[in-house]
């Protein structure tokens, strides 16, 4: 006999077993009890919330002999026996010519669905609803859509028709507004993890919790996709599905070198980050499914400080954000891994904006910085008249600091201090003879240093300036400048 998927074994039977969608079951229970279905539905959700199961066990609840017997004789019905799946109907209910399933995402002319519903005039041959179960309906074209309005608007008796769809909005609202609507909701992990353990006792099939949580978050809300990825995992496994073989079978990345990576993030070890990400492309994982994990995972994290009450975030969002920014980076880019390693050492030390440096800045009287000014523009001045360039400097150059026989000096352009370093030794010769004592000449190159204040001043001016500096105490040009 060949193997059957688990998710068509695990099919709900009854409504009682329509997992996750419990105020769709409790309202279709009180309305089948009273007697009171209507003619047409359109159920709506994600893949795999059960809206064909539902569509299903609704056309077999109409056509139930135990359910009709109930309807008749006024007692409320249960959900878990709706359908009774007992009766001759129940039971020849795959097999009968009156229930008819159509997929519309692969036969979506006109002409298939009016061959379709060239039997909806008759009436039913064994069943005492004939029911139509027609899956995508979005995907009808136009003409095919309009050619089921009219049945939809007037039925026939004893037709009953359930369209299914994952857009709604792309279902005309024509059709909408003539069928009771079924909205699915997705279902949460703590539904679906707990269902995968009891679906696994009952076919003993080994499950650990953990290995059923880490699928129920992976299913995104899909009972059918948590179902089908237990089945993938319980073909690879062993004996018991655990944790591993979940993220071996499924190509996941494990918890643990998600936290690896996180921890060396937060330690802004970038050493350690390097080793974690390394043994994560190892084990074949594309930088994409890497990154999405991590996002993953650091949702799971702030949720976790949610239930403890924790209220600063700052540090996993900025993590999601720049994981979330680099995801978009790799897509079409030749160098995903590069990228997402850039991201975290980024992430482990981020990058400094360097600029040139400058000496210390040392508290010195201010006599100390005026000497030094005096004995720059002294030397320039004597230099002026036999080295053309010496003029050009004297008005790029600022005096930083003078500090025992050393002249700091500080340019805004490089080209300008490479012209002064092919004169130093002039200048440092100049100013031996102006001072009678060896002077030292230095430079730093910055873009960010203001532009020089005691250019072509005069030493009567700059002694007027320096006198301003002091009373105000100000040990920069430039603030007496401003």
């Amino acid at each position: 006999m060949a193997y059957e998927a688990l998710y068509t074994r695990g099919r709900p039977k009854t409504l009682s077993q329509l997992i996750g969608q419990e105020h769709i079951s409790n309202a279709l229970t009180r309305a089948i009890s009273s007697g009171r279905l209507s003619h047409a539905y359109l159920l709506v959700g994600t893949r795999g919330t059960g809206k064909t199961s539902t569509a299903r066990l609704l056309s077999k609840a109409m056509n139930c002999d135990r359910v009709h017997e109930a309807q008749l004789a006024g007692r409320p019905l249960d959900k878990k026996e709706i359908p009774c799946n007992k009766c001759e109907s129940c039971k020849s209910f795959d097999s009968s010519p009156d229930n008819v399933e159509f997929d519309a995402a692969s036969n979506r002319s006109v002409e298939d669905v009016t061959r379709l519903l060239s039997t909806a005039y008759l009436a039913p041959l064994r069943a005492r609803v004939k029911t139509f179960i027609i899956d995508e309906v979005h995907m009808l074209s136009f003409e095919a859509v309009n050619s089921i309005l009219k049945l939809i608007e007037e039925p026939p008796p004893n037709v009953a028709f359930f369209l299914a769809t994952t857009e709604i909005n792309k279902v005309p609202m024509t059709i909408r507004s003539r069928c009771q609507v079924l909205n699915f909701r997705l279902i949460p992990p703590s539904i679906i993890a707990p269902y995968l353990l009891t679906l696994a006792r009952r076919l003993n099939v080994g499950l650990q919790e953990e290995a059923a949580k880490k699928i129920a978050r992976l299913a995104e809300g899909s009972m059918r996709d948590a179902m089908t990825y237990l089945d993938q995992c319980y073909a690879m496994a062993d004996k018991e599905i655990t944790l591993d073989d979940v993220n071996e079978t499924l190509g996941l990345i494990s918890d643990e070198n998600l936290d690896e990576i996180i921890s060396a993030v937060k330690a802004k070890d970038r050493a350690a980050v390097g080793r974690a990400i390394t043994q994560a492309f190892r084990s074949g994982l594309s930088a994409n499914i890497i990154a999405e994990s991590l996002i993953t995972r650091l949702r799971d994290i702030e949720f976790d400080m949610l239930d403890r009450n924790e209220k600063n975030f700052s540090e996993p969002d900025n993590f999601i954000d720049a994981l979330r920014k680099a995801t978009i980076e790799m897509n079409g880019s030749g160098i995903p891994d590069i990228i997402l390693e850039m991201t975290l050492m980024k992430l482990a030390a981020p990058v400094q904006t360097f600029t040139a440096s400058q000496p210390a800045q040392i508290s010195l009287p201010n006599e100390n910085l005026d000497a030094g000014q005096k004995i720059f523009y002294d030397t320039a001045d004597s230099l002026s008249g036999e080295i053309s360039d010496v003029k050009y400097i004297r008005d790029k150059v600022r005096v930083l600091s003078f500090t025992g026989d050393t002249l700091n000096l500080g340019f805004k352009s490089a080209v300008t201090a490479n012209m002064f370093k092919k004169i130093q030794k002039d200048f440092e010769r100049q100013a031996a003879q102006n001072t009678g004592r060896t002077i030292k000449f230095s430079y730093v190159v910055d873009t960010k240093l203001p532009s020089p204040v005691l250019n072509n001043m005069s030493e009567p001016a700059r002694k007027n300036l320096t006198g301003a500096m002091e009373a105000f105490q100000a040990s920069d040009v430039v603030k007496i400048n401003d």
